[in-house]
């Protein structure tokens, strides 16, 4: 079978020369200095300096200049035709193998026009561990207003400490910010991320809402069932009360393993039994199986016959391991429309962490 024609054209990629490039409408009449070594970072004089930092946010106010790190520098190079000496880039490597990666994750974090400063350039104590920078809308004053995200970077093949992420993540919350991490991979190709929280609530009768009758009801089909590798089946069912729980097949209701537990454990106890789909059943949530989505559930807030789930979901216990993987789920929850969440619990109950992608230069 031969290739398809493409219609389209592949999309370029940044290969981010070194070396300062002419451009009569952008080069500066008289070239810029050239950085000074200045302790642990490198120093620019004024005016340049302190138009950069006023503008930009870039750098630190020392005197009569301002001490950048090696990311801004880099950053300068590319956008701000500042030159650099011969073998600078490999003597940055030398200190730091992750120089590079850190360099383009600095550079795409502001080409949407944010103003992006390093987490060592600021002297609050109000964000997070871990935070390799912190970001403010365009056109505001990065010294009057406050931050609306703080970034984190990971390698794409980089292990997912879920327990480490989600303390991250609910401190730069509490901080008031959003939550953003860029992967990139060996390409130095840059995949960026959004984190938060989702609520996950439905419209389907729950337990509480049923009567005794229908209660006695499922409580006498239960006893008639017969055992099945998924589940139980429930033969000659005409009227099932719990429209959200089990599948009507063969002129009967099949039920999934958690399905009947969730049923015996109310018939036994009414109450819940803590697990995630109780929670969510008890949340007027619809579950069913997620093998063709690759996650544990597909999350209905409404009949699965009248909408199309809205969410995504995979237990903590269940989650991907890498960046690779959750950039996996995660792209096929968003070409299908839905939100990939991972369901985790935490002293307060369940929570559903959201992940998704989104593109510099949007709120």
């Amino acid at each position: 079978m031969g290739r398809q024609s493409r219609k389209y054209n592949p999309r370029s990629r940044n290969r981010r020369p070194i070396g300062l490039i002419s451009d009569n409408d952008q080069s500066p009449n008289t070239p810029h200095p050239q950085p000074a070594e200045f302790g642990d970072g490198w120093f620019l004089p004024n005016p340049l300096g302190a138009r950069l930092n006023q503008k930009s946010g870039l750098g630190v106010n020392v005197g009569d200049g301002i001490k950048l790190e090696p990311i801004e520098i880099l950053f300068c190079h590319w956008n701000r035709h500042i030159p650099i000496a011969d073998g600078w880039i490999n003597s940055m490597l030398e200190k730091d193998g992750d120089f590079i990666a850190k360099s383009v994750v600095f550079d795409v974090a502001r080409s949407g026009g944010e103003i992006v400063i390093p987490i060592g350039n600021l002297v609050s104590d109000n964000y997070t561990g871990n935070t390799f920078a912190v970001k403010w809308s365009r056109n505001v004053s990065h010294s009057k207003t406050p931050p609306i995200s703080q970034i984190r970077w990971f390698w794409a093949s980089q292990i997912v400490d879920w327990a480490e992420l989600t303390l991250w993540v609910n401190g730069v919350l509490d901080s008031g910010c959003i939550p953003e991490v860029f992967v990139i991979d060996d390409e130095m190709d840059i995949t960026m991320y959004r984190l938060g929280y989702d609520t996950l609530s439905g419209s389907q009768m729950q337990w509480d809402d049923l009567n005794e009758t229908q209660i006695n009801s499922i409580k006498q089909l239960v006893a008639i069932r017969i055992d099945t590798p998924s589940g139980c089946f429930i033969d000659g069912v005409s009227n099932w009360p719990l429209s959200s729980i089990g599948v009507e097949h063969l002129s009967g209701i099949n039920l999934r393993h958690e399905e009947i537990n969730w049923i015996r454990h109310k018939l036994n106890s009414n109450d819940t039994d803590g697990s995630l789909f109780a929670y969510l059943a008890d949340s007027g949530c619809v579950m069913r199986p997620g093998f063709k989505y690759g996650c544990k559930w597909r999350v209905y807030d409404d009949e699965v016959g009248k909408s199309h789930a809205p969410w995504l979901l995979q237990p903590l216990t269940e989650a991907p391991k890498s960046w690779e993987q959750i950039c996996l789920s995660v792209r096929l929850a968003e070409g299908v429309h839905k939100k990939w969440v991972c369901g985790m619990h935490t002293d307060d109950g369940w929570k559903f962490m959201n992940i998704k992608r989104w593109l510099p230069g949007r709120v």
